[in-house]
Parts: C-alpha cells; sequence; structure tokens
C-alpha cells in the first residue's frame, strides 16, 4: 500500500521474478505488468483495482495484494486490509510520506494490520533514506526503527547494510539479481552500529529480559533481534 507511483506495482513485479514465478520484467509505464491487467491500467500506467497473485520464498508461501495508490480508488486498500495478514506499505525515497500514505496507513490502523515499510527508489534523484524515516515519526507518529541502512543514493546507491546480523550485501548488476557479501565499509560503520543501537532499544521494550540486557550493556544475539523485531511488528 502506498501513495500513487511509489513503486507497489512495480516492487510487486521483481518480488515474482526474484523468486522465479515470472521470468521476464514488464514495466507498468509499458503496459507490461502481471499486476496491472484491465485495459484501463496499461493504458494510463496506474493500478485501478486490487490484484491479488503469491509467490515461494524459502519454503515459505507468500500472497501478495497489490493495491491502488490513487485516492480515487481507495475503497480498494480498505476492501483489501479486510483480509490482510500484514501490509508492506512502500515510499518513493526522494517524497518519504505523502497524503495517500497516510490516509492506507490510517486505514490499516483501523483494521488492526501489522506493517513493514520498504524505502523505494532509492536511485532516484533526491532521495533521501533518512528523511524518509523521518517523516515516518513527523507525519504518521509510527515507531519506525530500520532494520537495513542503504549505503549511497541516486546513482551512488550500491549496497544494503543488514543492521540485525551487521552484514553488507552490494549489488554486482542493474537487474539486483548478482547480490555480494562484503565488509560493511569503515566509513559506514559508526552509522550501521548508532542505527543497531536506536533497534536494539526500540525491541527491547518489549521484553524485560532483552531490557535488562541492554541497560547492562550484554550482547544479544541475532535470533533474539529476530525474534523481538516481529514481536514488535505484531504489537
Amino acid at each position: 500500500m502506498a501513495h500513487i507511483d511509489a513503486g507497489k506495482t512495480t516492487t510487486t513485479e521483481r518480488i515474482l521474478y526474484y523468486t522465479g514465478r515470472i521470468h521476464k520484467i514488464g514495466e507498468t509505464h509499458e503496459g507490461a505488468s502481471q499486476m496491472d491487467w484491465m485495459e484501463q491500467e496499461q493504458d494510463r500506467g496506474i493500478t485501478i483495482t486490487s490484484a491479488a497473485t503469491t509467490a515461494a520464498w524459502e519454503g515459505h508461501r507468500v500472497n501478495i495484494i497489490d493495491t491502488p495508490g490513487h485516492v480515487d480508488f481507495t475503497v480498494e486498500v480498505e476492501r483489501s486490509l479486510r483480509v490482510l495478514d500484514g501490509a508492506v506499505t512502500v515510499l518513493d525515497a526522494q517524497s518519504g510520506v505523502e497524503p495517500q500514505t497516510e490516509t492506507v496507513w490510517r486505514q490499516a490502523t483501523t483494521y488492526g494490520v501489522p506493517r513493514i515499510v520498504f524505502v523505494n527508489k532509492m536511485d532516484k534523484l533526491g532521495a533521501n533514506f533518512e528523511y524518509s524515516v523521518s517523516t515516518l515519526h513527523d507525519r504518521l507518529q509510527a515507531n519506525a526503527a530500520p532494520i537495513q541502512l542503504p549505503i549511497g543514493a541516486e546513482d551512488e546507491f550500491e549496497a544494503i547494510i543488514d543492521l540485525v546480523e551487521m552484514k553488507c550485501f552490494k549489488y554486482t548488476n542493474d537487474l539486483g539479481t548478482e547480490i555480494e557479501e562484503i565488509e560493511i565499509p569503515e566509513d559506514h560503520l559508526d552509522r550501521a552500529e548508532e542505527a543497531r543501537a536506536s533497534l536494539i532499544e526500540a525491541v527491547a521494550e518489549t521484553s524485560d529480559e532483552l531490557m535488562e540486557k541492554y541497560l547492562g550493556d550484554e550482547e544479544i544475539s541475532v535470533s533474539e533481534l529476530k525474534k523481538l523485531s516481529a514481536k514488535l511488528l505484531l504489537t
């Protein structure tokens, strides 16, 4: 769910491609994406009605509903939220939270749908990850804690830091199908450690035992962090 043109349908198309569900990426502006099946959607390059698909990843079946971002079709989003177990809020990295983002976020809150946020278009001119995250706090009052950090932005966007396992993954081709694990660059290490500390502080609030560890400067395991990050998402 997202504001129009944040990239929901394109993101869904990439998911289907990376999971092997489809073997060619269709572009929305060409009317070739899997999810925009109506003639009007293909002509206009926007999603008008919710469309469902499924993919498999690491032994799990993932059901996906691609919802419209245009304000005129927001009832489609609400109808989908009634049956969803969770939602991915897609942000344009240049714009952050936009008006329709606020609308669908409130709808998800109404139906008690857990949410994660995907900051899309990090290679776009004007992309700013920190700004996008700040809009989650300022405009949605969301208790948002990044679990990944990008390295670079715009045409210099090149890698992702996994804050849970403190690993760094670099894209080695434009399609995003070739990924290499590398050491976290020294000039990004302090930033990553600070962000991980913020993540641990956020999840520690869900567990008295973990809070004691955090306050006592004890090591928190990756498995604990994963488990409690999921718990934080569901609360």
